[in-house]
């Protein structure tokens, strides 16, 4: 792929990117709304004709690596894994 090509292909993405973010707005926007009305209504599900939606709490148990590390280094030195990856940019 020549420059010039390079150059259409990251206008594009760079479109791509943009309706993205947009859609994205939109889609947290309507969420947003949807929540509200489930708070409004005090429930945690509602069924309509086509869709089922509900927005309940999920309790989860996390491990907290920082304070491992302040308080027991050496458990923390001996589970860690470290990993790599690589990042795609475009300036």
């Amino acid at each position: 792929m020549d420059d010039l090509r390079m150059d259409e292909k990251l206008a594009r993405l760079r479109r791509c990117r943009r309706e993205m973010d947009g859609l994205k707005q939109e889609a947290e926007a309507i969420e947003a709304e949807v929540k509200a009305e489930l708070e409004a209504r005090g429930v945690e599900q509602v069924e309509t004709a086509h869709y089922r939606v509900s927005w309940k709490t999920v309790t989860s148990t996390r491990l907290d690596a920082k304070a491992l590390r302040a308080e027991r280094p050496e458990i923390y030195e001996r589970y860690a894994v470290t990993g790599s990856t690589k990042r795609f940019t475009v300036t």
